[in-house]
């Protein structure tokens, strides 16, 4: 039996019942070796237990901001959200975690897992700092924009060593850190760019899009094999 990897959906902007799952995230699965599920939005929690019953793993996936409102702030530089959406992916993360199924996050997936264990997020990065390095590039989505180190106890030093050069097309990043999360890898500038969970759970997020830069060559590949891996049976 295949490792079955649940992707939670996205909504269109312009049809908010329309869920889709971006072609490179079901990609990166297949090649990955494991079977890729798109979990559609819904707020049935009972459907939601089923998602978590069914797949072996979960990615939280990128998308546009979390409304400020679940991190206890009032807008200020936020972009585009959507409460749908915030709601029934923090209740899909929820389940997950409790259930302590491995999962993995991308971009807003990173933002998401943050938030739903108790932190924050800058709602634009100009809250951070006014001198920081791009992090919303204007190139093709496969190419590397800027480098992010990791520390030499996390599993990302495991698969890729103390430095790497990855994309970016995120505004927003974590300010407040959940307590059981760790950083791990950081730009240049002090963005947290990796976390993983502090307990023995299978839990890691990135703030970059790995599943594009799979369109280019196979560096993040091992990303993805292993959240395949630790969701074997």
């Amino acid at each position: 039996m295949k490792v079955i990897i649940g992707l939670s959906a996205n909504i269109n902007d312009d049809e908010p019942v329309a869920n889709y799952g971006n072609v490179a995230y079901v990609e990166s699965i297949l090649k990955g070796g494991a079977v890729p599920l798109i979990l559609p939005v819904t707020n049935d929690e009972n459907v939601i237990d089923e998602y978590v019953r069914i797949c072996d793993g979960f990615i939280f996936t990128g998308g546009e901001d979390i409304s400020p409102l679940f991190y206890n702030e009032e807008p200020r530089t936020c972009g585009r959200t959507s409460i749908i959406l915030d709601e029934y992916q923090l209740a899909l993360f929820q389940k997950v975690y409790a259930a302590r199924k491995p999962f993995l996050g991308i971009c807003r997936g990173l933002q998401l897992i943050n938030v739903a264990l108790g932190g924050s997020l800058y709602q634009d990065i100009s809250e951070f700092s006014k001198n920081t390095i791009k992090h919303m590039q204007k190139t093709d989505p496969a190419d590397v924009s800027h480098s992010v180190s990791f520390t030499n106890d996390s599993i990302f030093y495991r698969l890729f060593g103390d430095k790497i050069y990855i994309n970016s097309y995120h505004h927003q990043a974590i300010n407040r850190l959940a307590d059981n999360l760790k950083a791990v890898g950081k730009a240049p500038d002090g963005i947290i760019e990796a976390i993983e969970v502090t307990d023995d759970r299978f839990g890691i997020a990135v703030q970059w899009h790995p599943e594009k830069m799979l369109l280019k060559d196979d560096e993040m590949l091992p990303l993805f094999k292993e959240l395949i891996n630790r969701s074997m049976h």
